[in-house]
């Protein structure tokens, strides 16, 4: 997956609530460019799903995914930890963990296949 085509689908991906409709409709869109064999299917089938999963983790996610706490989570990354706290615990959106930062975190921890 190329970088405009990262960029691509994780930008669709905000628009879905629907993690097989979102794989379904990317996978046959026409950002790719060509007709993929099988194998290459399925690779893109999983790193879409790999994507759609990243937009949607909240911090606390991201961190249970990783198999580590929040707070050392937050160590590793530099980040206050009552801010990464604050971002585990708010509903407000001027409080939340902006997309862009859990994004650079989850590929840090290797939890996006691209």
């Amino acid at each position: 997956m190329t970088d405009k085509q990262y960029t691509i689908c994780v930008t669709e991906a905000q628009n879905y609530t629907n993690r097989d409709a979102y794989i379904s409709d990317m996978a046959l869109s026409s950002v790719w460019g060509d007709s993929p064999d099988a194998q290459t299917q399925q690779d893109r089938l999983d790193q879409l799903g790999s994507v759609y999963d990243a937009v949607h983790r909240s911090v606390k996610d991201v961190a249970a995914a990783a198999g580590i706490s929040v707070r050392a989570m937050a160590v590793r990354f530099c980040i206050p930890i009552r801010t990464a706290e604050s971002w585990c615990g708010t509903t407000d959106a001027g409080r939340q963990c902006p997309l862009y930062t859990r994004l650079m975190m989850q590929e840090c921890l290797g939890l996006i296949k691209r």
